[in-house]
């Protein structure tokens, strides 16, 4: 495992991080064995993995316990870089939904604590003073964002920020005009979601006809005719995987891997054989005509949709 410093933070992370919003048992992903959730965060760690993403919002809190059960064991919490998240809210009530997340983790403090969501007509000036606070009481190391625009994050790296989690991926590129220079010019770390954009990047709908169920109905990248172009450019992704004797998740991930910026992709498991396949992406190498030939294709895909696009209905 490779691991990079995050932003301006003194955090040093795993170039991977492990996401837990489908380990929260809530509507979406479906029901999670919390036991098996359990076994796989360690797995997870044993393997070089020291990053760790949850929020209240998986579950009501049900990831962040899930996660807390399996780093009490031991020196597993002193081992972990743990992030969560709080949608924005009345400042004053921020200390007390970080203690309650503190209780679910089972820790005093957590590494990283993020706005999940800025939301109209909230102070955020006022909420990042706030965020500050429980640095200054201890309680979280260092304050980041998600889901945040280019005006919002000039507010946010004036207030410490030190990464950014946004949806990004080969198909979903709404950061690059302004957003991620921004952040490489400030030295924000980027630790995007959705690496493989719900998996259609993985081959499972461009090498196949799989149909699309569940939550994926209610993303725009699986409604037509989006889905199609999308598929299209999975193909590519499929052919150079092909060409590299890797997988399709391989090379999607080695494409945010090599994307400057980039610190650490999160990606989210419900079997230990996706883990090790996404730690195969360490290992690939793309040339860089490849990384343009993807960017081109998945580009072709983001043009269809408006600039201020939404991932979710």
């Amino acid at each position: 495992m490779d691991y990079l410093q995050l932003g301006n933070s003194d955090l040093h992370v795993s170039r991977l991080c492990l996401g837990t919003w489908n380990m929260g048992g809530s509507k979406g992903w479906g029901p999670e064995d919390d036991e098996r959730s359990i076994e796989l965060i360690r797995r997870t760690q044993d393997s070089g993995c020291n990053f760790f993403d949850t929020a209240h919002a998986y579950g009501r809190g049900h990831a962040e316990q899930v996660l807390g059960r399996a780093l009490a064991e031991g020196d597993r919490r002193s081992r972990a870089v743990i992030s969560t998240k709080i949608l924005q809210c009345e400042p004053a009530t921020v200390e007390e939904q970080l203690d309650a997340a503190l209780e679910r983790l089972q820790t005093d403090y957590v590494d990283l604590y993020i706005v999940h969501w800025p939301r109209e007509g909230h102070d955020l000036e006022a909420f990042f003073k706030t965020m500050n606070q429980m640095k200054e009481k201890d309680k979280a190391r260092w304050i980041g964002v998600s889901n945040f625009n280019i005006e919002q994050m000039r507010l946010a790296a004036r207030h410490g920020v030190v990464s950014l989690q946004p949806p990004y991926n080969i198909l979903w590129r709404i950061i690059e005009p302004q957003v991620l220079p921004f952040c490489r010019e400030n030295n924000i770390g980027i630790t995007p979601y959705s690496p493989l954009a719900q998996g259609l990047l993985t081959g499972r709908f461009s090498r196949s006809t799989e149909k699309t169920t569940g939550i994926r109905r209610k993303n725009v990248l699986f409604k037509e005719p989006v889905f199609s172009k999308a598929r299209e450019a999975a193909s590519v992704v499929d052919e150079i995987a092909d060409q590299h004797g890797c997988t399709s998740s391989q090379i999607a991930l080695a494409w945010l891997l090599h994307t400057d910026g980039v610190t650490a992709p999160i990606v989210g498991i419900s079997r230990w054989n996706q883990w090790q396949d996404n730690l195969g992406a360490l290992d690939v190498r793309l040339s860089d005509g490849e990384h343009e030939r993807l960017s081109r294709v998945g580009m072709e895909v983001w043009d269809m949709l408006p600039e201020d696009a939404t991932m979710w209905d």
